[in-house]
């Protein structure tokens, strides 16, 4: 039986991923240097009907891939291991994040190439690369729309997109490029590596523990987050597609989140009795953190549309199925301010 390949298989899309894929029968391998399984993900995962092999090793090792590749039969890879640097760990560590975003996912491609039995690699670009024309484009598309990175992260991702593309093509790789939006949803937590958490955990956790979350005053600034089920299908389907309809995906919502704010954390009120929102009041404090504070343009899905996926929740349905899977399987996990 061949198998995918998922690097940092144990974080928040990741993890998001490799469930999709073992509740289709895959053979899946996760591979890093904190590739053990949170909790209850092993349990969950263990009654899907595919194969799950956790290997802990070093994506910027090269005789650890090689001998990853030699004792398995890999023929698909998500890349997918990543440091998300806020401007501290940018400043502090440069090195490691290029190391992780950047040499991590060369070396990842160095031993595909070097396995000769790889079809297909999905390489994890992200909005970010778009950086400063955010604010001046209503619509960010993969083609007309400059790519301008602000954050070292953004950099990192877009020369991962630009690096993999062009060795995949002198290395005899087929790889495709998902440039994907502002996630949130089931497994998102702190693991120490992703300084940017989303406002939807932040939410989650005060609903989990009966506090009342109080949200920036209205409106909110647009901005299309993605919930992560529908981002797992949309990578699958980058994965799946045998005649790609160009290499470079947005996967997105496609949809601006704001406007619907308060009928999703109404959906939170009807779902985890005891919880309560507001907009904060003039001059008071909110208490959930929004990172953007400038309205942003929306990711176009129109090229990620011609293979057949859009998203399947709508953004109230999709609190709906977080509210339930959060009452599930992570009451201890979120409740509290803690890595899991």
């Amino acid at each position: 039986m061949t198998a995918v390949l998922v690097t940092g298989g144990a974080g928040f899309v990741g993890l998001n991923l490799v469930e999709a894929l073992l509740g289709r029968g895959e053979h899946v391998v996760v591979f890093g240097q904190e590739a053990a399984l949170p909790e209850p993900a092993g349990e969950i995962f263990g009654r899907l009907p595919g194969r799950l092999e956790v290997v802990t090793g070093d994506i910027r090792d090269p005789e650890a891939l090689a001998r990853l590749f030699r004792e398995r039969r890999i023929d698909r890879v998500f890349p997918f291991a990543a440091v998300t640097a806020g401007p501290a760990r940018e400043a502090a560590s440069p090195g490691l994040v290029l190391d992780v975003n950047l040499h991590g996912v060369i070396a990842t491609l160095a031993a595909a190439r070097d396995a000769g039995t790889v079809r297909r690699v999905v390489l994890p670009a992200s909005s970010a690369v778009y950086g400063e024309s955010a604010y001046d484009h209503a619509w960010l598309d993969e083609v007309t729309t400059p790519c301008m990175p602000i954050s070292l992260y953004g950099v990192t991702k877009y020369a991962v997109e630009r690096a993999g593309l062009r060795l995949a093509g002198l290395w005899g790789l087929d790889a495709v490029a998902a440039r994907i939006g502002a996630t949130y949803g089931p497994w998102e937590r702190d693991t120490g590596l992703r300084d940017t958490l989303s406002p939807h955990l932040a939410i989650a956790q005060a609903a989990l523990r009966g506090d009342a979350a109080v949200l920036p005053p209205a409106p909110l600034p647009s901005y299309d987050w993605v919930y992560v089920r529908d981002l797992a299908a949309g990578l699958i389907a980058l994965l799946d597609c045998p005649t790609p309809p160009g290499r470079v995906f947005n996967l997105a919502s496609g949809t601006d989140w704001s406007p619907h704010a308060a009928a999703c954390c109404d959906t939170l009120v009807r779902e985890m009795p005891g919880f309560r929102w507001r907009h904060a009041a003039p001059g008071e404090a909110a208490n959930i953190p929004f990172n953007e504070t400038r309205p942003r343009g929306l990711m176009a899905i129109q090229r990620a549309a011609a293979l057949g996926w859009a998203p399947a929740f709508t953004l109230e349905a999709a609190y709906a199925d977080y509210a339930a899977w959060l009452k599930r399987t992570q009451r201890g996990v979120l409740a509290g301010a803690g890595k899991a």
